[in-house]
């Protein structure tokens, strides 16, 4: 291939990334097979709204319960629970019906949680450690015994991001974030998957 037709062939395909890129400030560059969303445990998670905290999150799957993704959710809103720890029926149902719902670790199971979160209509729910300082302690989420069918994915986030995002949730006076997710990591330009948390490592 000569020089100007190889130039030309970077031009063109950059051209088409860009235009193909969905809209948020983290750009897709093609439409992912959703095969590739997962890598193991981890699942990927931009936060669009409230530019505050708009960074990638990095998220563990539950170990032996719940779902994987079908398809991925632009724009859908991420909605702190009533009550917060889950462990019973939640009552701002009327905000998480079709959203993911963000939960926090404690006083009940994670498939407890996850249960009320799908009988509220959640499409998948998002457990936060407990402690708040946390930025690197990863926890299994694993069944409970009770042998309760799940059929949403559940996800487990450090407690430092679940802190910041709920914080700046109320901070703002909002009902809740909006996300992006899962996000297809390997498709995102290698300067922008930098665009993490700066309180945590990963």
């Amino acid at each position: 291939m000569h020089l100007e037709t190889l130039v030309e062939f970077i031009i063109l395909s950059l051209f088409s990334i860009n235009s193909s890129c969905h809209g948020s400030k983290v750009k897709l560059a093609t439409t992912p097979n959703i095969d590739v969303l997962e890598y193991g445990d981890a699942v990927f998670m931009e936060v669009v709204e409230p530019e505050a905290i708009s960074y990638l999150f990095k998220l563990r799957r539950a170990k032996n319960f719940g779902a994987d993704f079908g398809k991925q959710h632009f724009g859908i809103a991420l909605v702190p629970g009533d009550p917060y720890h889950g462990c019973s029926r939640l009552n701002n149902y009327n905000l998480v019906v079709n959203s993911v719902v963000l939960l926090q670790r404690g006083g009940c199971s994670f498939v407890t949680k996850t249960y009320h979160a799908e009988q509220a209509g959640a499409v998948a729910v998002v457990i936060t450690d407990k402690d708040e300082a946390n930025d690197q302690g990863i926890v299994d989420m694993i069944q409970d015994g009770t042998e309760r069918d799940v059929s949403i994915p559940a996800l487990y986030l450090l407690g430092k991001d679940g802190y910041m995002i709920k914080k700046t949730i109320e901070q703002y006076h909002l009902a809740n974030a909006v996300v992006n997710i899962p996000i297809n990591i390997t498709s995102i330009p290698i300067q922008q998957r930098h665009n993490r948390p700066p309180w945590v490592l990963w």
